[in-house]
Formats: structure tokens, C-alpha cells, sequence
């Protein structure tokens, strides 16, 4: 088949799917040059059909173009000098019919700085409206005979970034799509969700696009949170043994944290969250409602925590059952944190961590 014949093919599947004239003359202006006249005329013919003659038209193109479209695609390739890896990202992890300003960043995320418009040019992308394109059906069979993309490493972003809790909890909130209490993220790690995404320290992996976070392409969630609760398990059993906590622990994968169950000297119940990282506490404090309970956190002291411990305690009676712990095993100190009426409840508790190695400092709220 004839180059001038692909086009024309190309030209009326556009007209198929196409939710807008406007579409087919921006893109028609980039594709075709001088030849657009003609090209919308042709295209404009299908576009006017009704629903069910534009389907069986576009069938009949899709089942013509699969498997002659290569030299039309191959050519292109060359003469644009493009790379075909966008496109093949497209295809297999963002999925068909994205707006075009989401496509970008996604693919700016995966490192590739695109032009749309090459790839329109290319007819590897088509505008259904103004504001999204698609790849069309007629690829199918060309762009499957070449291999996925080689996603990202989650284990090195994980373990890259173990030591840097506000890195490690964005990253959970992101795998795990949470949404946090802001105020605990800011009070506990110093700064906020948004602002960690905006200062661009997780840009490998996500990144902001107006209220939306957009996830790189490349990342595998599933891998990603299978990795994550690795690391804290391991995290979670060193923190254990450093405090030389005895009992039985298991690793939570509802609330992400090891779980230690013990009982303190004075044979009271003691249930002790070991979380090296967490985006949240609600539903750590509700998971055994009532019971004593001991959050250790991976960080360094803040005094911005008294205050939203402060601001909480209204609301969250039970915080009085509660108390929180900062472990900050490289300066060797723990900040043991809990409401100053709640002393006779913590009193075997507080013994528990003076038998520790590390310099303990009391603060009541």
C-alpha cells in the first residue's frame, strides 16, 4: 500500500475518533503541511457519520493499517528523529486517552522531555479533543513486538532514602494513597506532604501537578509497597531490639508498622507500635481502642509535636492512653512524650525505657 493511501487511512481513523473538528484541524495542520485541505475534507466525511458507522468504519481501518503500518511508522521515526520509548510508555503504563498537559509531566517523570506535537506529527499520537490525545488502535500490534520499558528499582529508591524520614513517609502516603492529617506530617517531620513534593526532593517518583500528584510512569505501586514494608519491618525489628523489648511482634500490613505485645513489670497490657516512618496515627491509636499504647517514631524531637499533641488532646480523649516515643538512635536519645496526667499509667512504661542504653528526656503535654 502506497504511503499517500497509510495517510489517507490515517487521516479518516482520526475523523472516527475525533470528538472535535477543532482537533482534526489542529492536528491536520501539524500532519499533513499542504495537504490538510484535502485531508480534513476526507476526514470530515467519517466524522459526520453517526456513532454506529463510525465504529464499523474505524474497525474496517484497524483491521487494514495492524499489519501495514510499519513503513509509514518506521519512516517517521527517522525523518523526526524520534525516540519511541515515550510512546512506548504511553502504552503500557499510563493508558490511552491522557490529557495532553498530564502527559507531559508523567513523561518529563520517566525523563523524557517531549513534544506533543512531534508525536503528533508522527501520527503516533492523535488529539480527540484539544486537550487529549491517544495512541492510535492500529499501533496495537507494532508497539506489543517491542519489550515494556525497564521500570524503576524500587528496593534502591527505598533503601536509598531509608534515612530520611520525610522522604520515607511521602513515599508511603504516594504507595499507599493516603491521605494524612497535614498537620501531624508538618508537626512530626518538620514539613508537609505538598511541600516535600514541591521542593522536588521526590522527583525521581512523583511530582505535583497543580492539587493532583502525578506518579512516574516507570513506578510499580505493587513493587513499591512490597518494599516499603520490608524496610520497616526490618526497621522495625532493629528498633525492637535496641530497646530490648521482649513479647510478641508481628509486622501490621493494615497500619504498615511492626507491632510488639507485651507486658510491662506491673502485668499491665502494653501494646508498642514500632514505626520507623508513619504518614499517620488515628489508626494506629484506634487499632487496640483503649489499651496502653507506645508509638515509637524513627525521628528527632520537635517541639512543634507538644503542640499538636496539645491541639489534639480535645478531640482524642484516648491520647491519654498514648504515649509517643522519638527514637534517635544515632544521637542515642529518646524523647518519651505523654499527657502529664497520664503518669501513673505510663509509670512502668517510663521504667521499661530507662533500662535502655539511651539518654531519656520526659516530656508532658
Amino acid at each position: 500500500m502506497m504511503m499517500e493511501e497509510l495517510e489517507l487511512l490515517e487521516a479518516k481513523y482520526q475523523g472516527t475518533v475525533a470528538r472535535s473538528r477543532e482537533a482534526l484541524e489542529l492536528d491536520f495542520s501539524i500532519r499533513y503541511g499542504d495537504r490538510m485541505s484535502h485531508m480534513l475534507n476526507e476526514a470530515l466525511k467519517v466524522y459526520s457519520l453517526d456513532l454506529d458507522s463510525k465504529v464499523k468504519v474505524r474497525r474496517t481501518i484497524v483491521d487494514e493499517m495492524e499489519y501495514r503500518v510499519e513503513g509509514l511508522i518506521k519512516a517517521r521515526l527517522s525523518s523526526l528523529n524520534l525516540s519511541l520509548n515515550p510512546i512506548l510508555i504511553t502504552w503500557y503504563y499510563i493508558g490511552n486517552g491522557e490529557r495532553i498537559d498530564r502527559l507531559r509531566v508523567l513523561l518529563s517523570l520517566a525523563g523524557y522531555e517531549v513534544s506533543i506535537n512531534d508525536y503528533v506529527k508522527g501520527g503516533f499520537l492523535m488529539r480527540i479533543d484539544k486537550s487529549t490525545v491517544v495512541i492510535p488502535e492500529y499501533l496495537a500490534g507494532y508497539l506489543s513486538k517491542e519489550d515494556p520499558p525497564q521500570q524503576l528499582d524500587s528496593s534502591s529508591i527505598v533503601y536509598g532514602n531509608i534515612d530520611n524520614p520525610i522522604y520515607m513517609v511521602t513515599l508511603e502516603t504516594i504507595a499507599r494513597n493516603l491521605k494524612p492529617i497535614e498537620g501531624f506530617i508538618r508537626a512530626f517531620y518538620g514539613q508537609g506532604i505538598r511541600d516535600t513534593l514541591t521542593s522536588g526532593l521526590l522527583n525521581q517518583v512523583a511530582r505535583l501537578h497543580g492539587d493532583e500528584v502525578l506518579v512516574n510512569p516507570l513506578m510499580d505501586l505493587r513493587s513499591l509497597r512490597l518494599g516499603l514494608a520490608r524496610a520497616k519491618n526490618t526497621r522495625a525489628r532493629v528498633i525492637k531490639h535496641s530497646l530490648s523489648m521482649y513479647g510478641k511482634y508481628i509486622f501490621d500490613k493494615e497500619i504498615y508498622c511492626g507491632v510488639n505485645y507485651m507486658f510491662t513489670y506491673s502485668s499491665r497490657s502494653l501494646v508498642v507500635y514500632l514505626c520507623p516512618w508513619t504518614p499517620h496515627y488515628k489508626s494506629i491509636i484506634s487499632k487496640h481502642y483503649g489499651v496502653r499504647s507506645l508509638i515509637v517514631l524513627g525521628v528527632r524531637f520537635r517541639e512543634s509535636m507538644i503542640d499538636f499533641l496539645n491541639s489534639e488532646k480535645g478531640e482524642r480523649p484516648d491520647l491519654s492512653k498514648v504515649m509517643f516515643i522519638t527514637f534517635d538512635q544515632a544521637m542515642g536519645e529518646i524523647h518519651a512524650i505523654y499527657q502529664g496526667g497520664s503518669v501513673s499509667l505510663m509509670d512502668d512504661v517510663l521504667d521499661l525505657l530507662y533500662e535502655s542504653n539511651y539518654r531519656i528526656t520526659e516530656v508532658t503535654y
